[in-house]
């Protein structure tokens, strides 16, 4: 091929994709007038390929008539950004209504989104504060999109908790109860999504499906190498048994292949490889975990077999086993498929605790 068909774009997988059937199952259910499905929540590892999830959903949507697709930062303030991208809408511009919104949330001054022949108008009070006037506007706007035959899509990528964040759901939540069709699609770690959870009114925000990012089956990796690199099923497998399926790995070792000269061997193209995972992804890991989690992946690796009779002999209190393990697993680090053996999933990720786990 003429251009490397692997890529290291954040939500992006190209040619290289491979399909693990999690996007398609949301859009089917997002599509099923029966379902009763309102929010769906992707979860996994950093580098898992939650993004590439995502974008193929907001995209499939967005080439739809029948849908209105509006992706949020999950940093800013989703609720205004919503209401500001839904005035601009032709269903609005057919209205000829004005809105006058009084919140201290707002600019100083007044700060006017024009929508053809309606307009919103934000303005800000420093005497009282009435949030519930852009809440009652957002209803308004999603109701009148609903009853011109839309549906309301919104995305929010690598999720985290915030005061806007948690007033923006909470919305949602009355919105879903009162019957509207709008549907919520957000991706996070497992930590950052379960930050909501003690949240009184985000029971329906808990309660939703999650679907969680695995590593890429083995057999998906190996011919997607063969294809694209045209190289022999051994030295596909052999890539594969190198990446451990973790998605992130496979793009960055089958561009490193691409691009590597014909002297070079999969060996040689190891320090790049480990560099590449060290600094985008694995100091993340790292630093997001705690001391005595650290402490249990260094076990396991002394321990050389995985195993929890092993494992619990290297750790300082036998008695945290069921816990740190539950929580690693939990983190998407830790694959405990297997009964009594605990694995990592991140590949190489020995080599870059023995050379920066005590930094």
């Amino acid at each position: 091929m003429s251009t490397d068909p692997f890529t290291r774009t954040p939500g992006i997988a190209g040619k290289a994709y491979i399909d693990n059937g999690i996007a398609d199952e949301i859009i089917k259910s997002l599509g099923d007038e029966e379902s009763s499905k309102y929010i769906f929540k992707i979860t996994g590892l950093r580098g898992s390929g939650k993004s590439v999830e995502y974008g193929r959903i907001i995209r499939t949507l967005k080439e739809k008539n029948d849908w209105l697709v509006y992706p949020l930062s999950s940093s800013g303030n989703g609720i205004r950004t919503l209401l500001a991208k839904i005035s601009e809408e032709k269903f609005v511009n057919n209205k000829k209504n004005s809105y006058t919104i009084k919140t201290s949330v707002a600019a100083e001054g007044k700060l006017i989104a024009m929508a053809g022949k309606g307009s919103i108008d934000f303005s800000k009070t420093t005497t009282e504060k009435d949030d519930t006037d852009i809440e009652a506007l957002l209803v308004r706007l999603i109701k009148i999109a609903n009853e011109d035959g839309y549906k309301i899509l919104i995305g929010i990528d690598d999720i985290s908790k915030t005061p806007s964040m948690v007033e923006l759901l909470s919305i949602l939540s009355s919105m879903i109860l009162e019957g509207l069709k709008v549907y919520l699609v957000v991706t996070g770690l497992s930590e950052n999504i379960e930050d909501f959870s003690n949240e009184k009114n985000l029971s329906f925000f808990k309660r939703a499906d999650s679907y969680e990012l695995k590593n890429l089956n083995k057999y998906d990796v190996t011919f997607m190498y063969e294809k694209l690199l045209g190289v022999k099923t051994d030295v596909a497998k052999a890539m594969e048994d190198i990446t451990l399926g973790y998605a992130y790995a496979y793009q960055v070792l089958g561009s490193l292949y691409y691009k590597k000269n014909e002297s070079e061997t999969l060996e040689d193209l190891m320090p790049e490889f480990e560099r590449i995972l060290f600094k985008d992804s694995y100091d993340l890991v790292w630093k997001s975990i705690s001391a005595g989690e650290k402490d249990f992946l260094k076990a396991i690796y002394a321990s050389k077999t995985g195993k929890a009779s092993d494992i619990k002999a290297l750790i300082k209190n036998a008695k945290n086993y069921p816990v740190i393990r539950e929580r690693l697993i939990n983190k998407h680090i830790l694959d405990g498929d297997t009964r009594g053996i605990l694995k990592v999933r991140l590949p190489r990720f020995d080599k870059y605790i023995e050379i920066w786990g005590s930094d």
